[in-house]
């Protein structure tokens, strides 16, 4: 994304939001070559969004009484993907179970979106000014560039 002006956090993690969901689409349409490609995105794209709010994001959030609240829920939710993830890594595109862990992946992962943008970035955007929502925009994509190659090497089994 090289735009101008960095994003705030909210942009980047909702516009992440988007992508997971377009791989989750795609994920139900493929065959079972394509699946697992499919699913190699899944796990790199949540792996790291995953991280990088837990290294960034939730942290700031702990600095605030109105968000504060909202960690423990969202660190749980991230566990249970996380959980999954690794199950269905240890499965094959083609064994029954796969495509049913997904569903249940994409389940958890809908369920954490809509409380994250429903719930809490409203509470951090009166909470925050536009210029510190910035400075975490442009920190969490520091970090996450700097995760990449770490979750690279997690996914090759």
């Amino acid at each position: 994304m090289a735009k101008s002006q960095t994003q705030n956090i909210l942009s980047l993690i909702e516009a992440e939001h988007r992508q997971v969901e377009k791989l989750f689409a795609e994920a139900e349409k493929a065959d079972s070559n394509q699946l697992y490609d499919c699913f190699n995105q899944i796990y790199k794209a949540l792996t790291l969004h995953a991280r990088t709010e837990e290294l960034v994001f939730y942290p700031a959030m702990r600095e605030y009484e109105e968000t504060e609240q909202y960690i423990e829920e969202a660190e749980a939710e991230h566990e249970e993907a996380k959980i999954l993830l690794e199950e269905i890594k240890a499965l094959k595109p083609t064994d029954s179970e796969f495509k049913t862990k997904i569903k249940e992946l994409k389940k958890a992962v809908q369920h954490h979106v809509g409380e994250e943008e429903e719930e809490i970035f409203p509470a951090i955007s009166d909470c925050m000014s536009d210029r510190q929502l910035s400075e975490l925009g442009q920190e969490f994509e520091k970090t996450k560039a700097q995760l990449e190659e770490e979750v690279k090497a997690a996914m090759i089994t």
